[in-house]
């Protein structure tokens, strides 16, 4: 497509990319809570944030907030390297048989199609001096609540440690898989609920449940389809010729735009960290290409 004017020739290049991927396991978001910071959202340190997700097919899910068993906000734990690089809230859940409660926020990116299947995170028992130096049990249950409320899977964990001795400085691998893959279609954000403690058949002295690499697992795939839109060339643009583009985004996705005057480099960087619009499907740049065509001609790229 060309634009004309009585001064400039610009052409924009039209890039129509299906991004189609066949459906496989991945971890659709996952955090090994390393280098996390703490954040207040009903007391101070009750959230960890920062948490530096990978995800496939879903947006960032933000932080975690820790409740306890009557709701209240609870802190983490942050006196050492130890505990300062996973999730550990400072309850004593052994004693009294309670439980702390976490939640992650799961909303799927338009054009990807994401089902869960399972859960995996390493188990610690965290004394109250905030080491492992003690064997203790714990139990978890893992739900999954649809964008209305409704709980579509739970799975409860009793003994995560199977009894086994926890040693100083290893966390204890736990899976916890769903009965069928669960697929996400529904408008709107999942949240994927975590409680951790001791509150199933048994009771346990001293122990202050922790959770550390957590993956939420599952299949992705996308038929997102990337273009360009559209493409309005300003020469008299104040105080220099801009141009418009507005191509098909995602939420939470950057993207950079790129020009050239000749199709074979992409030297010239317009911007690179365009962020998806969260409340459209299209986002709307302007940039300014004053100097930067040559004999009348411009070529735009948008990557994502």
């Amino acid at each position: 497509m060309t634009i004309r004017s009585d001064k400039r020739l610009f052409t924009a290049v039209f890039a129509l990319l299906i991004l189609s991927s066949p459906v496989h396991a991945d971890v659709i978001a996952a955090t090994t809570f390393d280098g996390r910071a703490l954040a207040q959202v009903n007391i101070a340190n009750d959230t960890a944030s920062g948490l530096n997700w990978t995800l496939n097919g879903v947006q960032d899910p933000g932080g975690m907030t820790v409740l306890n068993a009557a709701g209240n906000g609870l802190a983490l734990f942050d006196g050492n390297s130890l505990v300062k690089n996973m999730f550990a809230p400072a309850l004593n859940t052994g004693n009294g048989n309670t439980f702390w409660t976490t939640t992650v926020a799961l909303t799927v990116i338009p054009g990807s199609v994401v089902s869960l299947t399972d859960v995996t995170f390493d188990y610690w028992a965290v004394s109250g001096s905030q080491v492992q130096n003690v064997t203790r049990r714990s139990d978890f249950t893992i739900s999954l609540l649809s964008p209305t409320g409704g709980v579509l899977a739970s799975v409860d964990v009793v003994d995560a440690s199977n009894s086994s001795t926890l040693n100083a400085g290893v966390g204890t691998p736990v899976s916890v898989p769903f009965d069928a893959p669960i697929s996400l279609t529904e408008p709107g954000t999942y949240i994927l609920r975590i409680k951790g403690g001791d509150f199933l058949p048994a009771d346990e002295t001293g122990n202050h449940t922790a959770i550390d690499n957590l993956s939420i697992n599952g299949t992705f795939s996308s038929n997102f389809m990337f273009t360009i839109t559209a493409v309005a060339f300003s020469p008299d643009g104040a105080p220099e010729p801009t141009v418009t583009l507005t191509w098909t985004s995602r939420p939470g996705v950057f993207y950079a735009v790129r020009a050239t005057t000749d199709l074979s480099e992409w030297p010239i960087e317009l911007d690179d960290s365009a962020e998806g619009a969260a409340d459209s499907e299209t986002t709307t740049r302007t940039y300014s290409v004053s100097g930067l065509d040559k004999d009348g001609k411009l070529f735009l790229r948008v990557e994502e």
